[in-house]
């Protein structure tokens, strides 16, 4: 019930439990697309090839461990410490969305900014540019706050993610409350941006990860209770030589945290040792 309550309050997955093996078959019978089954060995009634059954019916087994526990090696199946730590669990649910279509974006940046502009609101705009997200633009109290690409931040930010082709949505999260750098007006800034976009002076926005989405609509407190919960999972599955999870977790963190040493470290020393995340 806990990973169940961890999945449906952090994720858009949905997940399911089951009490024993015939609950759990139950459970695959009645669901077809099952994408993981977080699986414990102590489970009521179950064979003892379930491993290897539910290999055949899912694309996907994360076995769950109990100290000392050290069952045989089987391809296909990722091991996780027992009880599975929470941010483990949101990672593991959201691996597995895949979304159906982009979300819907029909508005042209300048047009957006120009309303919220006039009507003194605060709002995040997320742009997008072919299907992805490529950055955000923060107004607050009616101006221009910050911008900001996986290329930079600022002005620079705002110039190319104002391009005519851009789409923009209004994003659900309450402010960013982040340091301000842009001091200019709305009419100043969108006619500076596109006389350097006719002149070809401006770049292409790129893509931006979950990891660099979440950091830049992320409060600074927000972002920092994530880190800690991030280095505190790595720390562990570092301990416990779960290193493809540990790789996992730091590449997240490379991307909120791109300052840190201890994890630029942490990941060349996994590097060394075979495994490339």
């Amino acid at each position: 019930m806990r990973c169940i309550r961890i999945v449906a309050d952090q994720t858009p997955a949905s997940a399911l439990g089951a009490a024993s093996w015939p609950e759990l078959t139950q459970v695959l019978d009645d669901v077809p697309d099952v994408g993981l089954v977080l699986y414990a060995r102590s489970l009521s009634g179950a064979p003892e090839d379930a491993i290897e059954q539910l290999l055949s019916r899912t694309k996907r087994v994360v076995l769950a461990l109990d100290a000392g526990d050290d069952p045989p090696a089987s391809d296909g199946v990722t091991r996780t410490a027992r009880p599975v730590a929470e941010e483990s669990l949101v990672m593991m649910a959201r691996s597995l969305i895949v979304p159906s279509s982009h979300p819907h974006a029909s508005f042209m940046p300048v047009d957006f900014l120009q309303m919220i502009c006039m009507s003194g609101g605060s709002h995040i705009l997320v742009l997008n540019r072919a299907g992805s997200d490529v950055g955000v633009i923060e107004v607050r109290s009616g101006e221009v706050w910050t911008a900001f690409d996986a290329l930079g931040v600022g002005e620079e930010a705002f110039a190319r993610l104002i391009r005519p082709e851009m789409r923009a949505r209004v994003s659900s999260a309450s402010g960013s409350r982040k340091e301000r750098t842009i001091f200019k007006g709305l009419h100043e800034l969108v006619l500076e941006s596109l006389r350097r976009i006719d002149e070809g002076q401006v770049l292409l926005p790129e893509s931006l990860s979950p990891a660099q989405m979440e950091a830049a609509l992320a409060t600074p407190e927000q972002l920092a209770v994530r880190v800690k919960q991030l280095n505190d999972e790595a720390r562990r599955l570092l301990m416990t030589r779960s290193y493809e999870e540990a790789g996992r977790v730091l590449s997240v963190l490379s991307e909120l945290d791109p300052g840190s040493h201890l994890v630029r470290a942490n990941l060349e020393q996994l590097r060394k040792l075979g495994f490339s995340r």
